[in-house]
């Protein structure tokens, strides 16, 4: 169970801080819901029932630096996760995203990564689709990583080419 003042990762929206816990009475019935405040959008407020799993999975907490190193040096890192396959590369780097696992997300950016450097390299252009994805993945794992490495938000994607690159 979080606790008030916890950081957490909150599916697709990014970092947020636990800032309370409220019961709300809804239809006569008492529900307690964490309330998250997002660091990035300040003034919103997200409320997530205390009681429902499949809202409350979405909340991971916030990596460690020894952790996040660990995940950048780890196998799982180190797999091809590039798909040939368009439709089947959609659906798969959609469900990593979803999922929120940083280390299948890391896997997916240096994929992408290398996949854009071969596609420039043949004089290719790397589609737009690849593009979004590892835009979103690195836009989900941005603010983490700059709050668990203290480095700038901007620095981050320089980052993560450079640990990814080192892997290879």
């Amino acid at each position: 169970m979080f606790q008030i003042g916890d950081k957490v990762l909150y599916g697709i929206h990014g970092i947020c801080q636990i800032s309370a816990l409220e019961t709300r009475t809804l239809n006569r019935k008492q529900t307690e819901y964490y309330v998250l405040e997002p660091l990035e959008q300040p003034g919103a407020q997200y409320y997530i029932p205390t009681q429902n799993q499949a809202a409350v999975s979405k909340l991971k907490p916030i990596l460690t630096q020894s952790e996040l190193e660990e995940i950048l040096s780890s196998d799982a890192v180190r797999q091809d996760a590039w798909i040939a396959d368009e439709n089947q590369r959609k659906q798969r780097y959609k469900d990593m995203i979803a999922t929120g696992d940083r280390a299948a997300m890391m896997c997916m950016i240096r994929a992408l990564y290398e996949h854009r450097r071969v596609q420039e390299a043949a004089g290719r252009k790397f589609h737009l689709c690849d593009e979004n994805f590892l835009r979103d993945a690195e836009k989900l794992l941005s603010s983490e990583v700059s709050l668990v490495m203290n480095i700038h938000q901007n620095q981050v994607g320089e980052y993560l080419m450079d640990k990814l690159k080192a892997i290879g």
